[in-house]
């Protein structure tokens, strides 16, 4: 039989102080695996940084406290999160392994993925919302990141988050980053996937570390505080209207999904959008999902890291990945359309269209492809699906 790595559950309350909330499910998540897939993540982001541009990597080493000074005065809650997990990893490094999981190198780590705009070199996550024919709204996305993917696996969990105000919501989280909350859903009221957006207009491509932290700043925001601010909003609408507003550091697609209770009919939820957001800060682009009749394809969204209005093309970097999605989903149908199917299309492998040998294949199932999940948010399914990980197995299914 088939066979998944397990991936542990943790409850985390948001109403305790920053450096306490994350205290007991770090602790026993690092009593279980260790510090090695932690270890070996960071090494992979560092080292990388350093051979993509010297300079940068200088800078940044050169200026943490500067960094450090604008989370504590804009992102304290973030900051203070980082700060427990590097206490959380030095309390269960040993020997050789605690100078190289310092603060200034987790911290340094949590810049990378938080500021600059980082991931799989040709932007790999895919995100699909889809409206079922009694209104239900399904979304599923494939996570992709790098470097290291199997030590992302490795150190991932599943985290049940309670506001202050007793709401509650749950994400899939790399613990190496446990202030990015990429994959999550509110029950009863929305889910969100991020994507990467590593090109486009308005991108930030180019830009000087310099200016990046003269930005932060200002109060330009890192997309781990876009992401918390979308997050805990009551509602798919206010969800939405926090996405669209944000001025962030770095471009990004913010995928959301409705999870008003089906109707019984398909036009009884809003269904969806994708948020394109532009590093620039300039301007934000809301594409909703159209309403019951007005387009063929009017029952899905799909979101590949490229942008909807871009035609495929080779030097559209992920469109044919896109265009693959959306083939798929027009021969399944909306009426089997079901989250079985809709995980099955994650998997598949080929190059698209048939006989593609260009750099951008198509495939939507990668080798930078660490998990799939699957989220119905009007009835609270919440379903990972762990590829990527070197960890004991359990049976599927």
């Amino acid at each position: 039989a088939a066979s998944l790595p397990e991936l542990p559950r943790y409850s985390v309350d948001l109403a305790l102080p920053p450096r306490e909330r994350w205290s007991a499910a770090l602790h026993e998540f690092l009593a279980l695996r260790g510090v090695a897939h932690f270890l070996d993540f960071y090494t992979a982001v560092l080292d990388e940084m350093k051979l993509a541009d010297g300079a940068v990597f200088s800078f940044y080493s050169e200026n943490l406290l500067a960094f450090e000074k604008a989370y504590a005065e804009l992102h304290a809650d973030a900051l203070g999160e980082m700060r427990a997990l590097a206490e959380a990893l030095q309390a269960h490094c040993r020997g050789e392994e605690c100078p190289l999981l310092s603060w200034p190198r987790v911290f340094l780590a949590q810049l990378h993925m938080q500021i600059q705009n980082v991931g799989p070199k040709l932007g790999e996550c895919t995100s699909v919302v889809v409206r079922q024919p009694n209104g239900s709204i399904v979304h599923v996305r494939n996570w992709d990141f790098g470097p290291s993917p199997n030590a992302l696996g490795s150190a991932s969990a599943t985290v049940d988050f309670t506001g202050g105000d007793g709401s509650r919501f749950t994400c899939l989280l790399a613990l190496t980053h446990i202030t990015k909350w990429t994959t999550c859903m509110r029950p009863g009221a929305f889910s969100l996937s991020l994507n990467a957006r590593g090109f486009g207009e308005g991108h930030e491509r180019g830009r000087s570390p310099a200016e990046e932290l003269r930005l932060l700043q200002l109060g330009r925001l890192p997309r781990t505080e876009v992401l918390r601010r979308v997050m805990v909003e009551p509602t798919f609408g206010a969800a939405l209207a926090a996405a669209a507003a944000s001025r962030p550091l770095t471009s990004m697609y913010i995928i959301l999904a409705d999870g008003a209770p089906p109707s019984g009919s398909s036009s009884g939820s809003m269904g969806g959008a994708v948020v394109t957001l532009e590093g620039d800060g300039r301007s934000s682009d809301v594409w909703p999902m159209p309403l019951p009749g007005e387009t063929e394809d009017d029952w899905f969204l799909v979101q590949t890291n490229v942008d909807h209005w871009l035609p495929m093309a080779q030097n559209a970097t992920s469109s044919h990945r896109r265009e693959h999605v959306r083939a798929r989903l027009r021969a399944l149908g909306p009426e089997a359309a079901a989250p079985g199917p809709l995980l099955e299309m994650l998997q598949d492998k080929e190059v698209y269209p048939k006989g593609n040998d260009g750099p951008d294949d198509g495939r939507i199932f990668r080798p930078s492809t660490i998990a799939s999940v699957v989220m119905r948010p009007s009835d609270g399914t919440f379903e990972p699906f762990l590829w990527r990980a070197l960890l004991p197995q359990r049976p599927a299914g």
